[in-house]
């Protein structure tokens, strides 16, 4: 049996799949609660996620309130939290290279983010492919 793909989400997949379940980050949430692939994340990336779930805006219209929980447990507990990804500076936006730095640290094979103006135009870095949800559903399944 080939190794699970060790993969780091960008907190818009993350954020997108809860408020959209039947969507491509909703499956990958789905292909995550079973066990298709090992996620890995960070302390700055778990902030984050947990931070945009509980803005109001998203928090309110979405229902997200009932869902902190099981996305805490999620970030902290089942996935591999790397400890000390090294600080880089890749990409324009400094809030994405954190994406990176965790896939590096982590040695992740792939970043899945909706980010197409700073992440996906890379396409590929130290060998993690950089990729949309849409074409992660098609590796996993």
């Amino acid at each position: 049996m080939p190794a699970k793909s060790r993969v780091v989400l960008d907190t818009n997949v993350i954020v997108s799949g809860f408020i959209n379940p039947t969507g491509p980050p909703g499956r990958i949430l789905k292909a995550l609660q079973a066990k298709r692939f090992q996620l890995i994340t960070s302390a700055a990336i778990n902030e984050e996620v947990l931070e945009v779930m509980n803005r109001p805006k998203l928090r309110d219209k979405y229902g997200l309130k009932e869902f902190l929980f099981d996305v805490a447990l999620i970030l902290w507990e089942f996935a591999e939290v790397v400890t000390d990804p090294p600080p880089i500076s890749v990409v324009k936006d400094p809030d994405d290279n954190k994406f990176l730095a965790a896939a590096l640290e982590g040695k992740a094979d792939y970043l899945v983010t909706g980010d197409a103006k700073d992440l996906l135009i890379i396409q590929e870095w130290k060998g993690i492919k950089i990729i949309t949800p849409s074409q992660f559903i098609t590796i996993i399944t």
